[in-house]
């Protein structure tokens, strides 16, 4: 049995999205720690039934702690058949073509204990429609984790042998597995961090509340003491880039925030060509291509029903 881990807040469309991607595409089960969700989040997973178990929490910086609950009950409720499980995000889609969930899995050979993923991030840019699924609508994406314009966690998302996951206190790699990095050599992880003006003043705003326990300030804390003591930063512009984000908002308010991301965060159309040619930025329409596949085929199927 495959379980999937996942943290949300007040992104019940995506999440549902995400949840039925992920449930046909080889996950057995999905465990949501939700951080008390405002919007229609618990509606949309009540209608999962058996397939989603879910914890309502108050305090981010205890999500850890929550998902490890939601794996102990997954276990207990069916017999600690779990046999992978494996922590993303909300804005996470995890794809690649020819196989599944299942078959990568399957593949890893038996003295791995941790299968890790690279990602893709997807950006937004001027051009894109207003309507639709995130992963319709972004199709540009920074080439590698080098890109100036790559402002995500540059180390992968990682399933576990099930009792690999419970001795971690990350949602990344652990440095403590002992082999080195297994997985496909492909991206696999399609991440839609920024999905427009809205999420990104609501992100940029819930960073700010998580100060000084986590996001934002202890981030930008951890880059700093590596420097302190002569260590190289593990990926300067990151740090800087939320900062940019958090200096937007602190001098100019939600108004600020939003001209920051529409002139600044969002690529512009006239931009793209010059960052195509820099190898910044790269058009990948492969997983939204198999989605609309899959769509289509699902609506046909649903014609000829009985």
């Amino acid at each position: 049995m495959i379980v999937m881990l996942l943290t949300t807040k007040d992104e019940g469309e995506v999440l549902e999205q995400n949840l039925r991607h992920h449930l046909a595409w080889g996950a057995d089960h999905v465990g949501v720690a939700d951080n008390e969700s405002a919007d229609d989040t618990p509606e949309r997973l009540r209608a999962f039934g058996d397939s989603v178990t879910t914890e309502r929490f108050r305090d981010f910086a205890d999500r850890q702690e929550v998902r490890m609950r939601l794996l102990a009950r997954i276990q207990e409720r069916h017999g600690g058949k779990v046999a992978w499980a494996g922590v993303s995000d909300t804005d996470e889609f995890l794809w690649m073509p020819g196989t599944d969930l299942r078959g990568i899995l399957a593949a890893a050979p038996s003295e791995v204990v941790c299968v890790s993923f690279h990602q893709k991030l997807f950006l937004p840019t001027e051009g894109d429609p207003a309507e639709g699924p995130v992963y319709l609508r972004q199709t540009w994406r920074t080439t590698s984790y080098e890109s100036p314009l790559h402002t995500s966690w540059v180390r992968g998302k990682s399933f576990y042998r099930t009792s690999w996951l419970r001795e971690i206190a990350s949602e990344h790699r652990n440095e403590d597995v002992p082999h080195p990095w297994w997985g496909p050599d492909v991206p696999v992880v399609h991440h839609y961090m920024i999905r427009d003006e809205d999420q990104f003043v609501m992100k940029v705003r819930r960073l700010t509340s998580w100060r000084p326990r986590t996001g934002l300030s202890s981030r930008l804390w951890w880059h700093r003491l590596r420097a302190a003591v002569g260590l190289p930063p593990e990926k300067p512009h990151v740090a800087g880039f939320k900062e940019e984000w958090w200096n937007a908002y602190a001098e100019g308010g939600e108004e600020g925030l939003r001209r920051y991301y529409r002139t600044n965060y969002r690529i512009q159309a006239a931009d793209l060509p010059r960052h195509e040619a820099a190898g910044h930025l790269v058009r990948d329409t492969a997983f939204a291509e198999w989605m609309r596949s899959r769509e289509r085929a699902g609506a046909s199927a649903s014609k000829v029903g009985p």
